[in-house]
């Protein structure tokens, strides 16, 4: 999935260089937050892994960067 979508870096709920320890974070995070929504990991163009809640993706704009979408995290289900 070679997806591009445009967040505020701002709005992150975590980051890891390390794609592994950031899943561990996800866990934390839906678990602390309750989630129910999706969450998108994404990859930023220095290797850098951050996750946020799909909900605060961004139009094209002097706030908002480009990333990569890694995966969609929806309901304990992993895409």
């Amino acid at each position: 999935m070679e997806e591009t979508i445009f967040f505020n870096r701002g709005n992150a709920l975590t980051s890891d260089v390390d794609q592994e320890e950031l899943m561990k974070k996800v866990q934390i995070e839906k678990d602390k937050r309750g989630l129910n929504n999706k969450l998108v990991v994404v990859q930023d163009n220095r290797g850098e892994y951050l996750l946020f809640d799909f909900s605060d993706a961004d139009s094209e704009n002097d706030r908002s960067s480009e990333f990569q979408v890694k995966q969609i995290i929806e309901d304990d289900k992993v895409e």
